[in-house]
């Protein structure tokens, strides 16, 4: 920066974050912690031109952490957290249940399912996982985008606590172009636009080893955001200008999430699985590298051979090739000269000490054989892995407690988002009565005043979706309808939705037994009538045979009507007595 320079006094304060991590080391250990992740482990080792062998037990380790917190399921529900009156309390909870629902919907459409498990991956690898939200004004609803570790900038760096931070920094690249372009719809000056030009801060950004040129002209934008009594505010500038300066968005929140792995006192970023295994990796690999090496040279015997008695040596190296001999030489000089080194034995330390090290690494981060489910599951219940992989997941209950909070603070930022941009009310979809026992639903929209009045309570619900969770539940129901506890109806009713047995199918099945078994009562109730109508005819002295013949008739296109409900044709049922 140039001492005569003038620059935004959101470029300072996003200097000072830069300097703090850069004392840090964070942008360095992020290329490392990912480096170690993908297997780009050589340049780590040091060790000359050898080729060298990578054995990524980190990217296992990760992968298997990472597969036990993404089992749980959630679903977000709102509650209501007071209400004055039994009335309002009933409204409210209504209203709750049309706004979980609509979340939900959100959650399908912005994909932040798949968000949420980069966020993960980003805090197993890279310490922590961020998630910024912001609200489009044109579609009128929140999005959620994922923020590199290194494009944020805390205020207070000590404090995991996002809500009380000062403020926070969050770092953009974008086209020149299209920078200047936004500065023209926000009013600024052609003089101030003219400041607006590239730069080359690329050095921070999460893969700056892997950026080369830019295809266009880039340049950084800072968005700030930051509380000033009780309402978060934010200013949007570039080096030079102020694109958008102390704009109130009426929220409470910072629309920011985030998850650390595992938290550090005194540090607002924490510390993830990677970071403290690198060394063992390191020196696994070269354990690896050395054992290969040795291999190469000695562990296959070696050709020796005296070139006074051969006049063409390098035959001796191709397959099939005629051997010369000089001065009159004969077969048994040849094998006098020409004979093999025996390949030297190696010692199994080195074997050993690798296979320690790769083990009690995996079992250290509890991540060995039995943890990462290498049992054989046609020989044990479903219960019975899940009781010897539930004990073996005990060390990650504080990383599963942290995502279910993290997933809980995005629903709160949802929820105080929505009470500040949806001043014209909320479009939602309400359930209505079709008026023929089931239901519809219809658009409607939620208040301004109510949604503020609403002040709602979070809950999140998490349900086990493991296939061996879903194995031991239906044995368990299955169970229950063996035992006569349940009928067959109840266990389909039960099913879970995604489970192996098609429920689906199965309550298809039920409604065509039904509709059968309607079909035939109702046959046998009309075969009762016309049995009590053909007797009081035989009684009344005034009828022929002939109304008995009618109402026989009768009585047969009724049953043929029923039968073809059934799907038509005859069968053991038409041939039914009525009298």
């Amino acid at each position: 920066m140039k001492d005569n320079e003038e620059v935004t006094s959101v470029w300072k304060d996003f200097e000072k974050g830069r300097m703090y991590n850069r004392t840090k080391n964070i942008y360095t250990d992020t290329e490392r912690n990912y480096d170690y992740y993908y297997g780009n482990q050589a340049k780590y080792l040091n060790i000359g031109k050898e080729t060298p062998v990578i054995l990524n037990v980190i990217k296992s380790i990760v992968k298997y952490k990472l597969g036990v917190v993404n089992s749980n399921a959630y679903a977000i529900v709102y509650n209501p957290n007071f209400y004055n009156a039994q009335d309002e309390g009933k409204l409210l909870e209504e209203l709750c249940k049309v706004l979980s629902k609509h979340s939900n919907k959100v959650w399908e459409l912005q994909q932040v399912g798949s968000k949420i498990r980069e966020c993960v991956k980003d805090a197993c690898i890279n310490d922590e996982g961020i998630l910024h939200n912001y609200f489009n004004t044109e579609n009128q609803e929140v999005v959620a985008e994922v923020i590199d570790k290194n494009n944020i900038y805390y205020g207070n760096e000590n404090d995991d606590d996002i809500q009380s931070q000062p403020y926070i920094i969050i770092s953009y690249r974008k086209p020149v172009t299209q920078v200047k372009e936004e500065a023209r719809v926000l009013g600024i000056s052609e003089e101030k636009i003219e400041l607006i030009t590239q730069d080359g801060e690329t050095l921070e950004q999460a893969g700056y080893s892997t950026i080369t040129d830019e295809v266009n002209p880039m340049c950084l934008v800072l968005l700030k955001y930051y509380k000033q009594n009780g309402k978060v505010y934010y200013t949007r500038a570039v080096k030079n200008v102020e694109l958008e300066t102390n704009v109130n968005t009426d929220m409470t929140l910072y629309p920011i999430a985030h998850m650390v792995w595992e938290k550090v006192k005194g540090s607002s970023r924490g510390i993830g699985a990677v970071r403290n295994v690198i060394s063992n990796q390191i020196e696994i690999n070269k354990i690896a590298t050395r054992r290969a090496l040795a291999v190469k040279i000695s562990a296959f015997p070696k050709l020796v051979a005296n070139k006074d008695f051969i006049d063409n040596p390098n035959a001796l190296e191709k397959v099939g090739s005629k051997i010369l001999l000089k001065g009159g030489a004969g077969l048994e000089d040849v094998r006098k000269a020409v004979g093999y080194l025996n390949p030297a034995s190696m010692s199994p330390d080195a074997k050993n000490l690798q296979d320690d090290l790769t083990n009690n690494t995996k079992d250290l981060e509890g991540a060995g054989d039995v943890a990462t489910g290498s049992v054989d599951p046609t020989q044990a219940s479903g219960k019975a892995i899940l009781a010897v992989q539930q004990a073996t997941q005990q060390p990650l209950n504080e990383q599963v407690d942290t995502y279910k909070t993290f997933i809980e603070d995005i629903a709160r930022i949802w929820y105080d988002m929505w009470k500040a941009y949806k001043i014209d009310g909320m479009r939602v979809m309400y359930e209505q009565d079709d008026g023929q026992g089931g239901t519809v639903e219809v658009p409607g929209t939620f208040s301004y005043e109510l949604l503020n009045k609403l002040d709602a309570n979070i809950k999140v619900d998490i349900t086990p979706k493991s296939p061996y969770d879903r194995f031991a539940q239906e044995q368990s129901i299955e169970s229950l309808m063996t035992n006569n506890k349940i009928t067959f109806e109840e266990y389909v009713e039960v099913l879970p939705e995604d489970s192996v047995m098609p429920k689906y199918d199965l309550q298809n099945l039920l409604k065509k037994r039904q509709e059968k078994q309607r079909i035939m009562d109702k046959m046998q109730l009309q075969a009762q009538a016309m049995q009590g109508q053909i007797e009081q005819a035989m009684k009344n002295q005034d009828n022929d045979m002939s109304s008995i013949d009618d109402i026989q008739n009768q009585a047969n296109a009724a049953q043929q009507e029923l039968l073809n409900g059934l799907g038509g044709g005859t069968n053991e049922l038409s041939q039914m007595p009525v009298a």
